[in-house]
């Protein structure tokens, strides 16, 4: 049986889905938490700044990537 829905793949630019991937990982962690220290916000509004500037044509920065990768890291990834 195949699942009802599928997550769009970006062969293009593979940095598009492990962001919405880690935006999916931030989503999960917020809706399971009680407190709210807005740091998850916070994350999760610049990996959408990320993806809006890939989608516009910008690339991600080494800077950006390192940052990113500490998100996965610290939302366990």
């Amino acid at each position: 049986m195949r699942p009802t829905k599928r997550a769009k793949v970006h062969r293009i630019k593979p940095e598009i889905s492990k962001l919405k991937k880690l935006k999916e990982r931030i989503n999960a962690v917020y809706n399971h938490r009680l407190d709210d220290t807005g740091e998850l916000k916070g994350d999760k509004t610049w990996v959408m700044e990320e993806i809006d500037n890939l989608k516009n044509g910008g690339w991600l920065t080494a800077v950006n990537m390192k940052v990113a990768n500490e998100m996965w890291s610290k939302y366990g990834g």
